[in-house]
């Protein structure tokens, strides 16, 4: 059943779970336009008032950007012991390898300075932003030329790398914090082929790739009660497949979903029951797997579709 719904182009970001009320922040997407063919951009703060009957979401601050964003993310960082930034931080990759950080109150009061921070130190676009689930001070973000950047929001200008650039050198497309071990961080590119990273050891630890199979990794994700599975997900349309990992057996994928008919552009994996997946495709369908089942068919459990316009 749809319950709130908004008619824009754009990225977008919960705000963290122990925020209330419950906001989404959208961001206008990069590289891509709307019928008005507008070149400009913004960042909004939409509210999401279950309580109020109708679909529509009140725009609760809204602020003009110089950046349409690749991804966006909503960082609890300042939440706890600050009333400076108590709605947090949200974090954009933009082109250009910039990255813009906002304090949240501020953008809805309106008030001066909603822009914490700005680096443009990746090279080009960044595509994936991923916040730690230990520690929201800590971001990692990913690039062009294999670039992956550890950053301190405490100390936003000087970031670490979690090791030598991989080989042959491409975009990274997602990055993922481990759910159970917080110096564990995956990434993906578009040859299908994903690293797992130990921070403590400033060096990738293992490689995942299926080489039988056209898998363009999309979006990459860790279960978030087994610390050593993640999946995941090939925008390729003639492979649309989420394939799981296992890194115990990492020789090739223990599972492999392939309901979807277009490529795959994000998935979705609910930190409070494993059991429930979602992942979005370009056949205007989402898709909520129960990852866990073991039953034949067992996966799929409902379909969301939607008209396109």
């Amino acid at each position: 059943m749809k319950v709130k719904e908004v008619s824009q182009t754009g990225n977008t970001a919960w705000s963290p779970s122990c925020h209330y009320p419950i906001y989404l922040a959208t961001g206008t997407v990069a590289q891509q336009l709307d019928a008005t063919f507008s070149t400009s951009a913004k960042l909004e703060i939409l509210s999401v008032d279950l309580s109020q009957s109708g679909t529509e979401m009140k725009c609760v601050g809204s602020i003009e950007s110089d950046y349409r964003y690749h991804k966006l993310v909503w960082s609890d960082h300042g939440m706890k012991g600050s009333d400076d930034a108590a709605g947090g931080m949200l974090i954009g990759g933009a082109d250009n390898g910039n990255i813009l950080i906002w304090n949240v109150d501020k953008i809805i009061s309106g008030s001066e300075g909603s822009l914490f921070c700005q680096t443009s130190q990746h090279a080009g676009p960044v595509r994936a932003i991923d916040v730690n689930p230990f520690q929201g001070n800590l971001i990692a973000t990913g690039a062009s030329e294999s670039e992956i950047f550890i950053w301190d929001l405490n100390h936003a200008t000087n970031p670490m790398t979690p090791g030598a650039k991989q080989q042959p050198i491409e975009d990274i497309m997602c990055v993922s914090w481990n759910r159970q071990v917080q110096h564990i961080l995956a990434s993906t590119s578009p040859s299908g082929r994903s690293v797992v990273w130990d921070l403590r050891k400033n060096e990738p630890i293992i490689t995942v790739a299926d080489t039988s199979s056209m898998h363009h990794c999309k979006a990459i994700a860790w279960h978030p009660d087994i610390a050593t599975q993640m999946i995941t997900a090939s925008e390729d349309d003639r492979s649309p497949v989420v394939q799981v990992w296992d890194l115990r057996f990492a020789t090739s994928p223990v599972k492999v979903f392939d309901k979807h008919q277009r490529g795959i552009l994000s998935v979705a994996w609910c930190a409070q029951d494993s059991d429930l997946l979602l992942t979005a495709a370009k056949d205007n369908r989402i898709l909520c797997w129960n990852p866990n089942s073991d039953q034949p068919g067992g996966e799929t459990c409902w379909v969301i579709g939607w008209k396109q316009n």
